[in-house]
């Protein structure tokens, strides 16, 4: 950073982003009229200072009018119809910074939904890569960062959860932007008892360890303020987003990263390639954010039960698609009741000849997204407690043996969309025992397969409902084993939330 930045006084000129939207939505699919704004104003003399939006390219599914009208980079309008629930107007922008000088957001101000406005509605605004817009990001001077805009009217199952009349909502995002000045936050490190003080730039933002390597043996960083770090080289951490002092911790045992991390540690992050012989324990009052940073961890402990065993929160990702978990023994993952976790850009892996044991036991709420979950024996994901909910979306759930999914507890509910669940084995999913009653099975776009039956349906209380998936068959009518064909429908409710 030039010196002449830090040491003068600077104007702090700002730059309004501002978003409204004006919805009319109604009980029997009423037309949701939006008009969106988005606009602001510089003024700024002697250095360049110039951002704007450009380049917007909307969603595959999304409506695709009106294109938004971007005047002098600084206001994009639009007015948008959706006319049916499952409607989506989405795209992405680019804000770039054409300047000399760093911008920072100052201030950040996006009206969230109410409760019940949440049920028929979902609302982003996101950067790209699925992070928030947050008071402290930095649009370097130059930089491009992608912003996602997604206004969707769901379709629901339920049709009474629509408003009985029209409501007015006015949604907004505005943030303000000004020239920084250099400024450093103490990132403290510690590690086998040592601790380090290191000095973060606001603008440059990254901590290096030069003389307090990461070595290979370690494994984890545990952050206690949502900072999730990950590394380029063995000694350098990358702090993306440092909006407050940090306290993180580098251990030579994942195992210990976690169960000793207690409520002060609500994120952690994986960063180093390395085997585990121990198993982990995320507790009831833990956040758990399991950062793969496009990694291999293979769990090797003895064959008497999970690897990873929640109670609390367990979220998996790796925005690089890579990352891997992976165990030889019975399984990998068991949520416990009333926990919940999404695991999202990650695979999931059971290497195991034994027929029983599953790589993932569902328990809680569930979400798996854009994620691979496969079984060399027995099942990729089963249930394992009473009134669960798991939700998949464009993903592989995959099984050499046995069913890829199966259904033992009662009042489950899935929801599986565009994904691909198949088995090498007779049936691909289904309830297996009559223990799985009340459940219901929702697949909507998908392609199912197995060897001889696509599913198991033979409890007069589970329903199925399928809509324009494709089965081993290359049809719209799955093969049944066993089947109760009432209670096996095709149906567009299949594709409802």
């Amino acid at each position: 950073m030039n010196k002449k930045y830090r040491k003068r006084k600077l104007p702090k000129y700002f730059f309004i982003i501002s978003l409204a939207l004006f919805l009319f939505v109604g009980i029997g699919y009423s037309v949701i009229n939006s008009n969106l704004t988005m606009q602001g104003n510089v003024v700024r003399k002697a250095t360049s200072w110039s951002i704007g939006f450009s380049n917007p390219v909307f969603d595959t599914g999304s409506k695709t009018s009106p294109t938004p009208t971007i005047t002098n980079g600084t206001t994009m309008t639009m007015n948008v119809n959706l006319t049916n629930p499952g409607d989506i107007y989405a795209f992405t922008v680019d804000l770039t910074n054409n300047g000399s000088v760093p911008a920072l957001i100052n201030t950040l101000n996006i009206t969230e939904l109410t409760e019940e406005q949440k049920v028929y509605l979902r609302w982003k605004v996101e950067y790209e890569d699925e992070s928030p817009l947050e008071v402290g990001d930095i649009l370097k001077a130059g930089e491009t960062k992608k912003v996602h805009i997604y206004l969707e009217y769901k379709n629901l199952r339920a049709k009474d959860l629509y408003p009985s009349s029209n409501v007015n909502i006015n949604l907004t995002v505005q943030a303000n932007f000004y020239l920084p000045e250099e400024s450093f936050n103490t990132v403290t490190i510690t590690k086998n008892g040592s601790t380090k003080l290191v000095q973060v730039s606001n603008l440059i933002q990254e901590a290096t360890l030069d003389d307090f390597p990461i070595e290979s043996t370690d494994q984890v960083i545990a952050c206690n303020n949502g900072v999730e770090p990950s590394t380029d080289t063995n000694n350098k951490i990358v702090l993306s987003k440092v909006k407050q002092n940090a306290t993180c911790r580098i251990e030579s045992s994942l195992a210990n990263a976690v169960t000793n991390s207690g409520t002060e540690t609500s994120n952690l992050a994986i960063l180093q390639n390395a085997t585990t012989d121990t198993r982990l324990t995320v507790l009831e009052d833990q956040i758990i954010h399991l950062n793969l940073n496009k990694k291999t961890y293979t769990f090797t402990t003895g064959n008497d039960g999970s690897q990873i065993t929640v109670a609390g929160i367990l979220n998996i990702s790796d925005i690089n698609k890579t990352g891997e978990l992976k165990t030889t023994q019975l399984a990998l993952i068991e949520y416990k009741e009333n926990s919940s976790g999404t695991i999202k850009h990650s695979k999931l892996v059971r290497n195991n000849s034994n027929g029983i044991g599953s790589t993932i036991r569902a328990g809680g709420s569930m979400l798996i997204l854009d994620s691979t979950i496969t079984s060399s024996a027995s099942c990729s994901i089963s249930t394992y407690n009473n009134n669960e909910h798991i939700n998949i979306e464009n993903s592989t759930i995959q099984s050499n043996n046995n069913l890829a999914i199966v259904v033992t507890k009662p009042n489950t509910v899935f929801n599986i969309k565009n994904s691909i669940i198949q088995t090498s084995s007779t049936i691909a999913m289904g309830p297996n025992v009559d223990t799985a009653v009340n459940s219901s099975i929702y697949l909507c776009k998908n392609t199912i397969i197995s060897s001889r039956y696509d599913i198991k349906n033979n409890i007069i209380s589970t329903n199925y409902y399928y809509y324009n998936n494709t089965f081993m068959n290359s049809s719209n009518i799955p093969t049944l084993s066993n089947p109760n064909n009432n209670n096996v429908k095709q149906t567009e409710l299949a594709c409802a939330e």
